[in-house]
């Protein structure tokens, strides 16, 4: 018999001298298997009507968060996108001699700032969002 087989038929035939009966109750199963822990740290605990109230006011708070950021996204899309109902698209295909031209020249750049900004705190929102999350 090699070395491992030895070790394992010791192991096995170990763990058959030293069984414990099976516990009845789940708790007093946790209590033959926790090292420092007692069964009753585990006992889940009804929360109190303020932790409640809390608990409410963040889950309103997100979804008003997610609406926020679904407008900002919106707004994005209408400066920014690439639909052709974009303010940029709508620019950039005007026709010349046209007051969309004058504004296009002028403006841009503006545009692109802003759907920039935008899209930052858009983003930013939804870092606040995952954080609000954990």
């Amino acid at each position: 018999m090699n070395l491992f087989s030895k070790k394992f038929k010791y192991v096995l035939e170990a763990d058959d001298t030293e069984q414990q009966p099976a516990p009845e109750t789940d708790r007093d199963a946790m209590a033959q298997q926790l090292d420092t822990a007692k069964p009753e740290d585990f006992d889940v605990h009804q929360q109190s009507e303020r932790q409640k109230q809390v608990d409410h006011n963040k889950l309103a708070q997100i979804q008003q968060l997610n609406e926020w950021i679904k407008q900002i996204d919106q707004f994005i899309e209408f400066l920014n996108g690439t639909t052709q109902d974009s303010v940029q698209t709508k620019l950039h295909v005007a026709p010349c001699d046209t007051l969309f031209v004058d504004i296009a020249r002028s403006e841009k750049k503006k545009i692109s700032r802003l759907a920039a900004e935008l899209s930052s705190l858009s983003e930013s929102f939804k870092g606040y969002l995952i954080s609000a999350n954990d």
